[in-house]
């Protein structure tokens, strides 16, 4: 899994489309790569407790390395933002989530 530097996440959240599931928000924009590239934000408004945030990113992670091979062949660059539903649940609970951008970036 390929991770967005810094550069490329602020130019990503000014003009990517944006995408709200049940759990995450998701900006999203073709790149010319052929291949996805990801980034996972949880900024203080979302928990002040940063054991909160890291537990967040990490749920989203694992649940991309277990699903990810459903946006194998997309071609864009993701971010990934979690809503607060995030903390009570488990990685399994994202499948659906993830699908679902699948679908939607297969269009991108």
């Amino acid at each position: 899994m390929e991770t967005l530097k810094g550069r490329e996440i602020k130019k990503l959240l000014k003009s990517g489309n944006i995408l709200k599931t049940k759990h995450l928000i998701v900006v999203f924009f073709r790149n010319s790569l052929g291949r996805p590239r990801f980034a996972f934000i949880t900024s203080k408004k979302f928990s002040k407790k940063a054991v909160e945030r890291n537990r967040a990113k990490r749920v989203m992670r694992e649940a991309l390395r277990l699903y990810g091979n459903l946006l194998k062949n997309t071609g864009c660059d993701v971010v990934l933002i979690p809503k607060k539903s995030v903390l009570g649940i488990k990685v399994w609970q994202l499948k659906d989530d993830i699908t679902y951008i699948a679908e939607k970036l297969k269009k991108c």
